[in-house]
């Protein structure tokens, strides 16, 4: 990586990141930022102008209301949706994404990238708990100009 330089931390088992002019990349507070971005996605940030300020997330675990009986009797035998069902993902998904951008806005990062999103329920077939966990890494602008570069094909030759 030109104008950054890896090394191996002497207290831990992971890699830093410093960069050769002297600038800080440290999150707020001034602890080293978290992300959990690939070698290849980090170079790709930063010839975008931006840079990793920290490892965000939001959860939501969503209890589904059941459905009257009423209801449950007009869908036996029928291949329908089931509205209180989609209704919680909805909720789930919008409050856990709402948390990691809260997330993101404390730490003044811009936006969010990397994201992973994951839906589970819990339970056996009656299953009335959703739970929705996203992860991203939130990043800031370290340069005026966003350039993002055009992507380039790329054949390998080791196989």
């Amino acid at each position: 990586m030109r104008g950054a330089t890896t090394c191996s931390s002497s207290w831990r088992s992971a890699t830093a990141v410093y960069r050769r002019d002297g600038q800080s990349w440290h999150a707020p507070g001034g602890k080293p930022f978290t992300s959990d971005l690939s070698g290849q996605d980090f170079w790709t940030l930063l010839r975008s102008g931006y840079r990793p300020v920290g490892l965000v997330m939001g959860n939501c675990v969503y209890h589904v209301a059941h459905q009257s009986l009423g209801g449950w009797f007009s869908t036996v035998g029928r291949n329908c949706e089931m509205p209180n069902f989609t209704q919680a993902l909805y909720d789930a998904r919008e409050l856990a994404m709402e948390r990691m951008q809260a997330e993101a806005q404390e730490s003044g990062a811009a936006g969010v990238v990397g994201t992973e999103i994951h839906e589970k329920t819990h339970g056996g077939w009656d299953a009335h708990i959703i739970e929705f966990f996203a992860v991203g890494t939130a990043v800031q602008a370290i340069s005026a100009d966003h350039q993002i570069h055009a992507p380039a094909l790329v054949l390998t030759v080791n196989e």
